[in-house]
């Protein structure tokens, strides 16, 4: 058994794992989806983004490399990624910390998300 400052911590670490995973899905669902491709036209290279709509894969142009709306773009996937690697993080370090709390005995509620 756990004595109980421990347990007050250990749910405290679970509230806050419950809402960092919560804001990052919100950030991820803020940021566009989809990936960029680069295609060499003569001279030029063109980017389009590439993702999926209703289960097809659609492709959007977006301007030449290096222009301001690709770089920016570019920005904000790299972005959602990071996000995306975060949230991974975190939801592998919530189900270890809800199985140590479960062997320990610990009641805790697990708000719906």
């Amino acid at each position: 058994m756990i004595p109980g400052g421990i347990e007050s911590i250990l749910i405290e670490e679970h509230h806050k794992l419950t809402w960092k995973i919560s804001r990052l899905k919100q950030e991820c669902s803020q940021r566009p989806k989809g990936s960029l491709v680069a295609k060499r036209r003569g001279n030029y290279e063109y980017v389009y983004m590439v993702k999926r709509v209703n289960g097809r894969v659609v492709t959007e142009y977006l301007g030449k490399a290096g222009s301001w709306k690709v770089k920016g773009l570019e920005a904000k996937i790299a972005e959602r990624k990071r996000y995306q690697e975060e949230l991974a993080k975190a939801e592998e370090d919530i189900r270890t910390l809800e199985k140590i709390m479960k062997s320990s005995g610990i009641i805790f509620v697990v708000p719906e998300q």
